[in-house]
């Protein structure tokens, strides 16, 4: 497996930092040289290897993403549970640009869905 990739013209390496059933998350991070610094230098990406699509994170949204990682992971038992645990709030937060899993939560019919929190 090669441990870079190229994104707008630029070379990043590749950190897997998690794979799940479903999911791998990746760290991307980019070195340059000379010239003004890349919009996009470092962030995640995340590919979903059911329907073969990756989106790459950055900003405020990489950063819940690793916080609802970390959440998720300290509510579940043991590692399966948090595998599939992640696998649900990915494919929600995937579907809804919501990275944030405290803004996420069950309607009546079991299914997840986006709210809006409000941080007091």
């Amino acid at each position: 497996m090669r441990d870079y990739t190229h994104l707008n013209g630029a070379r990043f390496s590749i950190n897997n930092l998690f794979r799940s059933l479903r999911f791998d998350i990746d760290r991307l991070d980019m070195s340059w040289v000379d010239g003004e610094k890349p919009e996009f230098t470092r962030g995640l990406r995340v590919v979903d290897n059911d329907v073969a699509n990756s989106v790459t994170v950055d900003g405020e949204d990489a950063d819940n993403l690793i916080y609802s990682l970390t959440y998720l992971y300290s509510k579940e038992d043991n590692h399966e549970s948090f595998r599939n645990a992640t696998d649900a709030y990915l494919t929600v937060a995937l579907e809804t640009k919501e990275f944030l899993v405290s803004n996420q939560k069950k309607n009546p019919e079991g299914k997840s869905e986006a709210v809006e929190a409000v941080i007091h």
